[in-house]
């Protein structure tokens, strides 16, 4: 601690030395607490774990996984399966405390928030402590990630925690890699949208973009079918469900779709044609 607060001195000690003494006093204290603060608590990671595959978890993933000492899994209700876990199981401590946190399906705003400030709570008790927390979560931490939220709750009430976010390889670009179909290249559009929107917005989004990737198709399959139908785009899709997990499909004709949708599904709209 000695030889940090040399350093400062050292380095700002012509700034420092046009100061009172009582100011350069405040200076230091508030330098040890930063120190002090930064060495007492942990460090949250929010780990991106990819789509399903544990062969696409990413070399530092893999890194934070095996040295992690608290680890929190996503779960979608009590009792439920987490396919975050299933990812991970074979790449963690033997010795790690594993800890599900509830981020329930619902479009419920205020059941949303609660559920993010009990898992931020969760989180903060253990970086508090001194330990290094990570969170995993399907996917990439940045993209359509409920895990985000965390990170903000804990960023606005924990300044001083360090937080180190590790991408994931993405649902949309594994897909597009197993069905053989480049997503865009040169001047091309590329656009990742949430199906949950509404017809009219869809259909502008598929009006501007070369390449549109409709992800969360479970619910709204219908309401996408039914524009592509009326657009003439059918023959430029591919429907891919499940990918890198069992029973992965891959169907490049719409109209033979299975009757149930899979919440593990997405459609890839190529407009320029798919090969």
């Amino acid at each position: 601690m000695a030889l940090f607060v040399w350093s400062i001195n050292f380095r700002d000690s012509f700034l420092l030395s046009a100061l009172s003494a009582e100011s350069r006093k405040k200076i230091t204290l508030c330098a040890l607490c930063a120190f002090a603060v930064n060495h007492m608590t942990g460090k949250l990671y929010i780990i991106g774990v990819g789509p399903g595959d544990p062969g696409l978890l990413t070399a530092r993933a893999l890194e934070v996984l095996q040295n992690a000492r608290r680890v929190f899994i996503p779960v979608s209700g009590q009792g439920r399966e987490s396919l975050a876990l299933d990812i991970i199981r074979d790449h963690i401590s033997p010795g790690a405390a594993v800890t599900e946190l509830m981020f329930p399906m619902t479009h419920d705003r205020q059941i949303m928030e609660e559920a993010y400030s009990n898992n931020y709570g969760m989180i903060s008790s253990v970086v508090r402590s001194g330990d290094d927390a990570v969170l995993v979560t399907i996917g990439d931490p940045a993209t359509y990630s409920s895990a985000w939220q965390v990170l903000k709750l804990v960023k606005r009430h924990e300044p001083a925690v360090l937080c180190e976010v590790v991408p994931g390889i993405t649902s949309y670009a594994a897909a597009a890699a197993r069905a053989g179909v480049q997503l865009a290249q040169g001047h091309e559009t590329l656009m990742v949208v949430s199906s949950y929107s509404d017809a009219r917005k869809l259909e502008a989004l598929i009006d501007c973009a070369d390449t549109v990737v409709f992800l969360k198709t479970y619910r709204r399959r219908g309401m996408i079918l039914d524009l592509l139908r009326a657009k003439g785009l059918f023959d430029r899709c591919v429907y891919i469900r499940r990918c890198g997990l069992a029973g992965e499909e891959i169907i490049r004709d719409l109209a033979a779709l299975p009757d149930e949708a899979d919440y593990f599904s997405m459609i890839i709209l190529k407009k320029r044609g798919l090969d």
